[in-house]
């Protein structure tokens, strides 16, 4: 039994998993991080193992604190094995995408391209091809960026939050806005996956993220629509480099 710990931009999410089933998903953020994982050990006294996926700001005696109570850490990070050819130009692929991609394979169809959508702070598309070789994809503003930009960078514009959008045509300041976000995002995600799938037919396409459920519901593509992904990611790397 494992503890997976996934720390995001806007909060950490935690999953008590064992042999790839997920017992319990719980959230948190750094001020309530130690006495939930005081609540979890104790709930699930034959936790040794934590496996953690961080992009975001987690201070050092939180770190510690994990190190002190789990015999063993495990953290994806750039220097692990990775389950696919990563042909990336750079040093600098977020740990998230890392663990994106691999909770994808470990779930897709054999000799199937890939593509995965995380929809959470920033939106991340990475392509992998059907011969497991990763290349990369795109970073986009989420839905958040999107509307805090439009009230930030203007004068009169108000900060709205996320909604589903039924018309394309707003009649007022806020059903514009709600119109020019969701679904501008929900149009660049359809494009996205239409230049994809022109040299990929047998494309499988994961969506996944905090603002996944809201925009599922203006898109009308095929794909597998995924909450846990990363966190079956994270555990499927520690599976992955436990075992060579």
């Amino acid at each position: 039994m494992i503890l997976v710990i996934d720390i995001g931009n806007t909060s950490i999410k935690m999953a008590v998993m064992d042999q790839g089933n997920i017992y319990k998903v719980l959230r948190t953020d750094n001020k309530s991080f130690e006495s939930l994982i005081q609540k979890t050990t104790k709930q699930y006294p034959a936790i040794e193992e934590a496996a953690i996926c961080n992009v975001g700001s987690f201070p050092e005696e939180l770190m510690e604190l994990l190190r002190t109570t789990f015999k063993t850490v495990f953290k994806v990070n750039n220097s692990i094995k990775l389950p696919f050819n990563n042909h990336y130009q750079s040093l600098t692929l977020g740990n998230d995408r890392i663990a994106l991609v691999a909770g994808a394979l470990s779930t897709a169809s054999k000799n199937n391209a890939l593509l995965v959508i995380d929809a959470g702070t920033c939106v991340t598309y990475d392509y992998v091809d059907e011969k497991e070789n990763y290349f990369g994809g795109a970073i986009s503003p989420g839905l958040r960026l999107r509307y805090e930009s439009l009230h930030n960078f203007t004068a009169n514009l108000p900060l709205l939050h996320s909604e589903h959008v039924t018309d394309i045509i707003g009649n007022t300041t806020q059903t514009s806005i709600h119109s020019g976000v969701v679904n501008g995002l929900s149009q660049e995600i359809k494009g996205v996956i239409k230049q994809y799938k022109k040299s990929n037919k047998n494309l499988e396409v994961f969506i996944t993220g905090g603002d996944s459920e809201l925009l599922i519901k203006q898109l009308k593509n095929r794909f597998f629509a995924t909450p846990f992904l990363m966190l079956h990611g994270i555990h499927y790397l520690y599976l992955f480099n436990k075992n060579l």
